[in-house]
């Protein structure tokens, strides 16, 4: 899907399913949390600022203020209604409308850590190799990121599924300090790319 057409199709399910789960269009409660646990363990976040990429409802800055107490996180979407969403659901929180390939004047310049869950389940490759280096970009320390996996033992019609070692290597283009992990969803993966030490 390109820009337009991921917008309509999150305002269509905004529409249907109102500021649920479902209107994300990705798994459960308790895979979302997973997912969110293992981008966090990209390191200790206390104290530190992130930048939470595509955020949708705003979920995970609620778990990272829950986890992490003293984290300074900013969200951000392309999404109008999914911001003003967020911000209904969780007014402490900051959320803006901004998009990293394009107008993001919203944004801080560099965040220590920059984290995306379920940013590129409906893109393709080229989105992700556009997005990664401008996340990149934007961190001191390091970027966390999750995508479908062509390891997994089935696919959705429309998912855009991802060669775990293919982006491997790409992200290895960016930092020879690269972790992948494949350890907790048999058709997810996350991706750690760190600035040198």
């Amino acid at each position: 899907m390109n820009h337009e057409e991921v917008l309509r199709y999150f305002d269509a399910r905004l529409e249907a399913y109102g500021p649920t789960l479902e209107a994300l269009a990705w798994g459960s409660p308790e895979t979302q949390r997973l997912r969110f646990g293992v981008l966090a363990a990209v390191a200790p976040l206390d104290g530190c600022d992130v930048l939470d990429v595509g955020c949708g409802l705003g979920d995970f800055w609620d778990h990272a203020r829950r986890a992490y107490p003293t984290v300074r996180c900013e969200s951000c979407d392309i999404n109008p209604r999914m911001v003003e969403a967020a911000r209904a659901r969780y007014p402490s929180g900051r959320f803006v409308v901004a998009d990293l390939l394009g107008e993001c004047s919203a944004l801080a310049a560099r965040y220590d850590y920059v984290l995306a869950s379920g940013l590129f389940s409906l893109r393709d490759e080229g989105f992700l190799e556009a997005m990664v280096p401008a996340m990149y970009a934007r961190c001191r320390r390091a970027v966390a990121f999750n995508s479908l996996s062509t390891w997994g033992p089935h696919r959705e019609p429309g998912e855009y599924v991802a060669d775990p070692l293919h982006v491997l290597a790409f992200c290895r283009t960016l930092t020879s300090r690269v972790t992948l992990r494949h350890d907790y969803l048999e058709h997810d993966f996350t991706v750690y790319l760190y600035r040198d030490a």
